[in-house]
């Protein structure tokens, strides 16, 4: 099978998830009065493994500093996000996850997941056992998972 037509079906693979996985998430989403960019800032927060700046969360966003800084204040008020000041230079203000967020993003993380579980009933337990053999071995591959794949 070549690149091309792996790709192809893994796309029309992802769309089928997307269907069930997704669409749970955007209506809880959807309720929560948040633009896409403060949903955006919350999943950087959360995949990251430091406190970005407001200057890195607007080039990651393709915002100007000052959209990011709105979009921030906006989270830091509704009590998502924690800014703080860099120790090093007190210029530069860097975002973290506040507690309230990350419940907000496991609320998120398993509305995804019981769609996901929708789309699995709808399986076989053969087709299910085929997927999950075919897809343990790539998942195992840490080299996958780096920060510069995602």
């Amino acid at each position: 099978m070549s690149v091309d037509q792996l790709t192809g079906v893994l796309a029309e693979f992802f769309t089928l998830l997307t269907k069930a996985g997704e669409a749970r998430r955007f209506v809880l989403a959807a309720g929560l009065d948040l633009s896409f960019s403060q949903l955006c800032i919350l999943f950087i927060l959360d995949t990251g493994d430091h406190e970005p700046s407001l200057h890195e969360l607007a080039e990651r966003l393709g915002l100007s500093v000052a959209a990011a800084g709105r979009a921030v204040d906006g989270l830091v008020r509704a009590g998502l996000v924690a800014r703080r000041e860099d120790e090093h230079d007190r210029r530069v203000k860097r975002a973290s996850l506040a507690e309230p967020g990350r419940q907000l993003l496991l609320r998120l993380s398993e509305a995804h997941q019981e769609g996901l579980r929708a789309f699995a009933v709808l399986l076989t337990e053969r087709e299910r056992r085929k997927l999950h053999d075919a897809l343990a071995p790539i998942l195992a591959r840490p080299e996958l998972h780096a920060k510069e794949s995602r």
